[in-house]
């Protein structure tokens, strides 16, 4: 009687248990799901958007002037565009997508080929995008542009001549294919999670005490908030202290929300907060920064010199042997006093508490200890420098003015030799 009555309990629970779990579960990865596929196109429209106007900016500087068509010829400035597609070839290695540049609607410029594996030189852009960036000036983002029969993630910015006139367009872009293969990836993962989840949630629930309700309860209130990104909600003492099966749901679903923060936060190769993270810490700490008067501020990018040429030189598994050991150094001189991230490539943002002048002095400091390290690969020493970009938070200017003024600072110093640090206090003769 006993025993048939202790079955039918388990039974009971089990029934009772079962449907809302299962459901939490398919909740759970519809949202982390949809979560992961906005926050994936976003990042794809931004590293598509910063590359492309990366195009727009590197030949600015390289060929300074407005852009024309003279004996069937694409000049910019004095510089001959036609043929020569050096630049777009070195910025898809860079970036590594593909980069178009547009006189009018018609490709002069591509790493995009055809089937035959022929450059996609002298084919115009769609209509709607013609309409939309050559017509009205305004940058243009799709998940599905068609080139030449394929599927593309793409974003076009305008070309200005000095009179103000569109007279091209920027064009960076992704495969469909690949982009689709990458969220698929994450989404496996994230279905995964949300299985594992779901199963410790129902060995809990079968396990169940006299708190069980309360306990759940206190889960499924941390998914919740783990499922919309937000990562602050601390799971409860009460639940992490029992020894039972609940008590090791809730300690997964902590480790979860740690493996998930640093997935969506972290550089992977260096450790680094990533550029998303980066722009919301920096957010904060420029309206911290605006509340406090008090408080000073000071934005900086830096960029490794030749990067490209240690890849080709040593190989990528050097060019990864020299990001991380420069972000060690950013993050043993920034420790508490700062932020440093990977904003891109082997491009680094930090961030300094401090009025500029001093977070310049700091910045000589940190980019002395670079040019002096010695970094050795396979019986072989060489050095690195950077070249910075140093700029202070004043007035109301937005995050995204700061950055790119910080930018702009490091291409002047690019444009003027590299090794530097250009900041904002300096006046260009």
């Amino acid at each position: 009687m006993d025993n048939t009555k202790k079955t039918s309990l388990k039974h009971t629970l089990l029934k009772f248990s079962l449907v809302p779990v299962l459901v939490l579960g398919l909740v759970l990865t519809f949202i982390s799901t949809r979560t992961l596929v906005q926050v994936t196109t976003e990042q794809v429209s931004q590293s598509l958007k910063v590359a492309a106007r990366s195009v727009y900016n590197t030949y600015s500087l390289i060929a300074p002037g407005d852009m024309y068509e003279k004996d069937g010829m694409i000049y910019k400035g004095d510089v001959v565009l036609t043929g020569d597609y050096s630049i777009v070839d070195s910025l898809k290695e860079s970036y590594g997508m593909d980069i178009t540049l547009f006189y009018g609607d018609k490709r002069i410029l591509t790493t995009l080929t055809d089937e035959k594996g022929k450059r996609m030189s002298g084919t115009s852009a769609d209509g709607q995008v013609s309409h939309w960036v050559l017509e009205n000036g305004k940058d243009y983002f799709s998940e599905k542009i068609k080139i030449g029969g394929k599927s593309y993630f793409g974003y076009y910015v305008p070309i200005y001549n000095k009179d103000g006139s569109v007279v091209g367009m920027a064009f960076a872009s992704k495969t469909r294919a690949s982009v689709m293969a990458f969220v698929r990836n994450n989404v496996i993962n994230s279905v995964a999670i949300c299985v594992l989840v779901t199963i410790a949630a129902l060995l809990c629930c079968i396990a169940a005490s006299q708190k069980l309700v309360e306990a759940l309860k206190s889960i499924m209130d941390y998914l919740g908030h783990l499922a919309n990104s937000d990562f602050s909600t601390k799971m409860p003492i009460s639940v992490l202290r029992r020894k039972d099966e609940i008590g090791a749901m809730g300690s997964y679903a902590a480790t979860v929300s740690c493996s998930l923060k640093d997935m969506i936060t972290t550089d992977p190769l260096t450790g680094l907060l990533n550029r998303r993270a980066c722009r919301s810490n920096l957010q904060k700490m420029i309206e911290q920064c605006r509340e406090n008067r008090q408080q000073s501020l000071s934005v900086t990018i830096g960029d490794i010199d030749f990067f490209k040429r240690i890849n080709d030189t040593y190989g990528h598994e050097c060019g990864d042997m020299v990001l991380k050991s420069i972000s060690n150094i950013f993050k043993k001189n920034m420790e508490e006093k700062g932020l440093v991230s990977r904003w891109g490539g082997e491009e680094f943002l930090l961030v300094f508490e401090l009025p500029l002048a001093q977070a310049q002095e700091k910045l000589e400091q940190i980019a002395d200890e670079i040019r002096e390290t010695a970094f050795a690969y396979e019986g072989e020493t060489f050095s690195v420098s950077l070249t910075f970009g140093l700029t202070d938070v004043t007035g109301e200017r937005s995050l995204d003015e700061i950055v790119k003024e910080a930018d702009d600072l490091l291409y002047r110093g690019k444009a003027e030799g590299r090794n530097r640090i250009v900041t904002s206090g300096d006046r260009k003769e």
